[in-house]
């Protein structure tokens, strides 16, 4: 995917420059402003700003991963390995990137589905609809009025693109990256998709996160599948092996999620079913759930991942 692209109008007074050109200080901190007030109206919980330029010592982390074949049958982290190196490989003219963060937190505690026996678990992110098509109508949005506003262009970029979107994050002080390699935000935890929006106009950049991992090493410890080498360190063959099913195992978990009993009755699920009645699926975030900043986050799931109906709804609680 390239990102969707948006052209703006050159501000009355000339301000934004759709090459690059700085905006005066008053005019970006009213063009921030207003796209935080925006981005929470659409429905995402974070915003934050940074120069589009490298980070090498992401990068590098990127390039031992690859090269230690940790990427298992990932096979486009490789292929598209230099590409991440830099935002403006990816778009030269791009000046700053927005970074936005939308909350998939469950309403509930995921971890108390570990202690029934017949449920299955599935990722909190899975539970619901497709957050890459959700997400990206709501950027595009968001990136159109901002392009008519500030008189640059505009890209936007939902996960499938080569953008290293957690160092960005962190660059833009959403939060920083734990030991379990995965966003950590002070107030929404874990549980948040991240995506952004290039653009042509120079904006301030906000301050970058810190780590708060400290000696903190609950993340690790929970892991079932031993996936993590060292502390921000990830294997993921670890995790490709322990969730690997057969094709003809993949429809029986299907088919069980799709079971219903008939109203009125407890009728037992099939047991070619009930062998499944176990199963994590999508299961390669458990680490995230007993981060003890998990504990902390404000928010919960944003209403616009919601789907009218759920398929997982009745079958079983999140992992």
């Amino acid at each position: 995917m390239t990102g969707a692209s948006h052209s703006g109008s050159r501000p009355p007074d000339g301000a934004a420059d759709p090459k690059g050109a700085a905006v005066s200080p008053g005019r970006a901190e009213r063009l921030k402003a207003f796209l935080k007030a925006e981005a929470e109206r659409l429905g995402f919980c974070a915003l934050a700003v940074t120069p589009a330029k490298p980070a090498p010592a992401s990068w590098d982390r990127l390039a031992e991963f690859v090269a230690l074949g940790r990427h298992g049958s990932m096979q486009w982290l490789a292929e598209t390995l230099d590409r991440r190196a830099d935002p403006q490989a990816l778009w030269p003219e791009a000046r700053s990137v927005i970074v936005l963060a939308m909350n998939y937190g469950p309403d509930c505690d995921p971890l108390e589905n570990l202690a029934r026996p017949g449920n299955a678990s599935i990722s909190v992110y899975a539970r619901n609809r497709d957050y890459h098509d959700i997400i990206k109508g709501k950027l595009k949005e968001l990136a159109g009025k901002f392009a008519s506003r500030a008189g640059g262009d505009v890209k936007v970029f939902v996960d499938t693109a080569p953008v290293m979107e957690k160092p960005l994050a962190q660059a833009a002080g959403l939060g920083w990256i734990g030991k379990h390699t995965n966003l950590v935000s002070r107030n929404h935890g874990s549980w948040i998709f991240l995506s952004s929006i290039f653009t042509t106009v120079d904006l301030a950049a906000d301050a970058p996160e810190i780590d708060h991992c400290g000696s903190c090493r609950a993340c690790l410890d929970a892991c079932p599948t031993e996936a993590f080498p060292a502390p921000y360190q990830i294997d993921a063959r670890a995790l490709f092996r322990a969730n690997s099913v057969q094709p003809s195992a993949t429809a029986s978990m299907a088919a069980t999620i799709a079971w219903r009993p008939a109203p009125g009755t407890s009728t037992p699920r099939p047991p070619a079913r009930r062998n499944w009645s176990r199963a994590t699926i999508c299961a390669r975030r458990r680490c995230r759930a007993f981060s003890p900043w998990m504990t902390r986050r404000s928010g919960l799931f944003s209403p616009a991942l919601r789907s009218s109906a759920s398929a997982v709804t009745g079958f079983c609680a999140m992992c």
